[in-house]
């Protein structure tokens, strides 16, 4: 995340969507074995998830290798 943003301000809105996405992961019936989450059945909620997770992915790529 220091890489991503050495600007406090942004550096911490990464630092909370990731902490976010972390909880969603670990809230939500993300993966098909998990039995006792709440499950993700529309497929726009599915795309939602997996594009906010895309960025921050990417982002952080995108850093690491500038």
């Amino acid at each position: 995340l220091d890489k991503a943003s050495s600007e406090p301000n942004f550096r911490e809105v990464l630092e909370e969507d990731a902490k976010k996405l972390t909880d969603i992961g670990n809230q939500f019936q993300i993966r098909h074995s998990e039995i006792n989450k709440t499950p993700v059945n529309k497929s726009e909620h599915i795309d939602y998830l997996f594009q906010r997770l895309f960025a921050i992915i990417y982002l952080l790529l995108k850093s690491s290798v500038s």
